[in-house]
């Protein structure tokens, strides 16, 4: 599980990394372009992200439950 979540977290690192670049490179239409589409795809793999290092968590829950 921790694995899940440091690759979520280096994933959003480095696309904060890439805006931060064209930024500087004050590259407005790569921002325009990309940004708010990946800004909907980061929540929802970051949803998934927590979906999926949470179910073994509720697996064990339920394993010890019945």
């Amino acid at each position: 599980m921790a694995a899940g979540v440091s690759c979520t977290a280096l994933a959003l690192c480095a696309e904060n990394s890439q805006i931060a670049n064209w930024v500087e490179a004050e590259d407005w239409a790569a921002l325009a372009d990309v940004v708010p589409g990946m800004e909907r795809a980061w929540w929802f793999l970051t949803i998934v992200s927590i979906g999926l290092n949470l179910a073994p968590l509720l697996l064990e829950y339920r394993k010890i439950r019945s």
